[in-house]
Order: structure tokens, then sequence, then C-alpha cells
């Protein structure tokens, strides 16, 4: 899939950008950094710096209304009508680097690769995402084993009707800073 090998260009090109700062030494200088704090070690796995993962105020009624029925969709198996809630592009994050999906067969290729169908148990707002708690069900062609009647939760970004951004998020709030609060809104 074209986005792995970018997410995987991408990981690259800073390793080795990484690597090049390492053992550097200006000629003739001698001064050095004392007691500076080391820098916190980043992976591709983790979430994108903004992400949020716990909600600070009411969803809004159009993200309620797209993720349910994205949910809807993949859960009776109609993985073709769930892609389609996804724009082109969009981000995607479920254990994996970031991946940018920018056709028809990665946007089909993320939504078979949900094992499971989900029915969503709350939803609130967390500035333009939408932080969603999933129940696992089963769905047709899905694989989801023992994850039926487990949770997962979401980050999700919807505008103009369709997905922009979805990332996993750890079972359990604590991770990432708070978004902005959500703008007001009646909760649906």
């Amino acid at each position: 899939m074209a986005a792995g090998r970018s997410a995987a260009a991408s990981v690259a090109a800073a390793t080795v950008i990484a690597l090049a700062g390492c053992g550097s030494k200006q000629s003739g200088s001698t001064s050095r950094v004392q007691d500076a704090p080391p820098l916190p070690q980043r992976s591709a796995l983790d979430l994108p710096t903004g992400v949020p993962d716990r909600a600070t105020g009411p969803a809004t009624a159009e993200s309620r209304r797209i993720i349910n029925a994205w949910l809807r969709a993949l859960r009776h198996g109609t993985v073709t009508r769930a892609a389609r809630y996804f724009a082109l592009p969009s981000k995607f994050q479920n254990v994996t680097p970031v991946l940018t999906v920018d056709s028809e067969a990665e946007r089909i290729a993320i939504n078979l690769s949900l094992p499971c169908g989900a029915k969503a148990l709350a939803m609130g707002g967390a500035g333009p995402y939408t932080i969603v708690t999933f129940r696992l069900t089963k769905r047709p062609g899905g694989q989801c084993g023992g994850g039926v009647g487990g949770t997962a939760r979401g980050a999700i970004r919807v505008r103009g009707g369709k997905i922009e951004e979805w990332y996993r998020l750890p079972d359990r709030p604590g991770g990432q800073p708070l978004a902005p609060p959500a703008p007001p809104g009646p909760a649906t």
C-alpha cells in the first residue's frame, strides 16, 4: 500500500536526520550544554501531538450522525459503503504509524483491517474531534473472535460529512493533554 511505503519512508528519513545530528561537533568548539533535560522519545506509533484522549464537551450532531452511519455500515459488513465515509485524503492510525489514505483501495483496506463491527457507547467533543467509546461486535467478513463485547476508544475528526482523521486511543484516558473545549452546541 502506498501509504505504508510513505509512512516507512518518513520514519526512515527522520531516523537519517536524527542520526546525522548525533555526534556532530563544530571544530574548535569547547562549549557543551549542561544539565539539559533529555528530549522525550517519540515513536511512530504515538498519537500525533494535539490529538486529545478525552472529551471536554458534547459531540456535534454532524459528527454523531456520520460516525453512527459509518459504524452501521461496518457492522453490517458493507465495507465499501463504510469506506465512503472516509475523506480522500484522510489520516488513519490503529496501532500503526499515521497512514495517509488517498485512494479508494486504501479506504477499503483500512476498513477491512478492522476485524470487528462496533456500536458507539459514548461520544463527546474535544475541539474538532469526537471521542468515541465503542462496544465491539461481530461483523460479516470480520474475524473479531474474543473481541466481541469488549470496548475500544477512538478520536475521530469529521468535516464536510466525511471522516478526515481516525486515531485509536488508549483504553483509558490520561496519555495526551486535553484539547480546547468543544464549541457549545446541543448534545444529541
